[in-house]
């Protein structure tokens, strides 16, 4: 081998590297995400402009008008409250499939003990049939009972009387609809492994929380930040009432009723996206699942990053740029990693498409309390950080200097067979 020969070796090295870079350059370049300037979702999300700049001294003053909605870089807005009356259910609890009880007949013993009401709603009495218990309350069951054991002649004499006491009200099925974030039938007051094991003394009554209307919301996800807080229906076999919700988020008193199996809640949606809403409380999630991918520098892989479940699981309310830091996208050399971007991706509830936007962490960093710029997150969003040019740069040099090590090798034995032969 001549010592020209060895030098076209790596002269086509050299080629090969700038060809490589001019490629990978190339490839490196792709379109940037739209921000879309409107959606019927979350305009913050997407409104991009600086048409406003007055956050830093405090919440810009716009007076809530029906029917209007705000801009999007009004901080905790709520929409006013829907115009018409509300009207609310008794309180009573009423009996559901599943819930036990124990009746009491003084004299008769055979006929007292504890009683739970079948899948269909009724209970079965011995020697008095079976009588309808569903959406009764404790009083009417009582009643009802009592008048059962009297027809069927239980009851001899007309003074005796039965005593009808609760013991455990069971899980019962909901339907939920409307401006929530998972809406279905879903299952409320779960019982744990002991308590369905029933008391271990005798003891009556029961305080059964999680029957109640916030139960249901937050079973079907919680209300998303457009619904109409102060327009929750609840339908009842043939009856519908409207229940305002609004004190949740602002501490007025809120309609809060017991539910019974089968009832159905229906959120209605307001027009208006209501940052105010955006938060944890009894109606919303306390907490948000975000899928996140930091494959940048200074953190190479996820797991390095540590990226977990507890990083993905964040308090509702989380900012864009939150997250970005609980995926440790912020941060490193400032030199190489200034100019870096991060890309939102979300599925619009209520249309069903997915939206991606595109913002500059650094201007993130620098217009963190700008709505329009740090948005909001909402469950099951994801997350993804790209580096910027110059770290794109110096990972492609890195790169080309893996791919075109055999040929330099290749090249630098030649030249040294060379000379070790000459």
């Amino acid at each position: 081998m001549t010592k020209g020969t060895a030098v076209s070796h790596r002269h086509k090295a050299l080629w090969i590297t700038v060809l490589a870079m001019t490629a990978l350059a190339g490839c490196a370049v792709g379109d940037n995400p739209e921000n879309k300037a409107d959606t019927l979702f979350s305009p913050q999300q997407f409104a991009y402009g600086r048409e406003y700049e007055g956050q830093v001294g405090g919440t810009p003053s716009w007076n809530p008008i029906p029917g209007v909605c705000p801009p999007a870089d009004i901080m905790n807005y709520i929409a006013p409250r829907a115009p018409g009356r509300t009207s609310v259910p008794d309180s009573h609890m009423r009996y559901s499939p599943g819930d036990r009880f124990h009746i009491l007949v003084p004299g008769l013993p055979e006929f007292s003990g504890e009683y739970a009401i079948n899948a269909d709603g009724r209970v079965i009495l011995p020697f008095a049939g079976e009588v309808k218990a569903v959406g009764l309350t404790n009083a009417e069951l009582n009643e009802t009972i009592e008048q059962a054991f009297l027809d069927a002649n239980v009851l001899k004499e007309s003074g005796a009387h039965v005593a009808v006491r609760p013991i455990q009200y069971a899980p019962i099925n909901v339907f939920v609809s409307g401006a929530v974030f998972t809406p279905g039938r879903v299952a409320i007051n779960n019982l744990s492994d002991t308590s369905k094991l029933g008391p271990t003394r005798e003891q009556y009554g029961d305080a059964p929380l999680d029957r109640f209307v916030a139960a249901g919301l937050r079973a079907a996800g919680g209300v998303r930040p457009d619904a109409d807080v102060s327009s929750i229906y609840l339908v009842r076999g043939a009856r519908r009432y409207r229940l305002n919700w609004r004190g949740a988020f602002t501490g007025e008193k809120v309609d809060d009723v017991a539910l019974v199996s089968g009832d159905k809640l229906e959120v209605a949606e307001s027009p208006c996206f209501q940052t105010g809403l955006i938060r944890p409380t009894q109606i919303t999630p306390p907490g948000i699942r975000i899928f996140q991918s930091n494959l940048t520098v200074p953190a190479t892989n996820n797991a390095s990053s540590s990226i977990g479940q507890f990083s993905g699981s964040l308090p509702y309310g989380t900012r864009f740029l939150q997250a970005l830091a609980s995926a440790n996208c912020i941060g490193g050399t400032m030199s190489t990693n200034a100019r870096r971007q991060a890309v939102l991706i979300s599925r619009n509830p209520k249309t069903l498409q997915t939206q991606v936007i595109q913002r500059s962490i650094e201007e993130l960093v620098r217009s963190a309390d700008r709505d329009a710029v740090n948005p909001h997150l909402m469950p099951d969003d994801a997350i993804a950080c790209y580096d910027s040019s110059v770290t794109e740069f110096s990972e492609v040099l890195s790169v080309l200097g893996q791919a075109t090590y055999p040929v330099n090798q290749s090249a630098n034995s030649a030249w040294y067979l060379f000379h070790l032969h000459r």
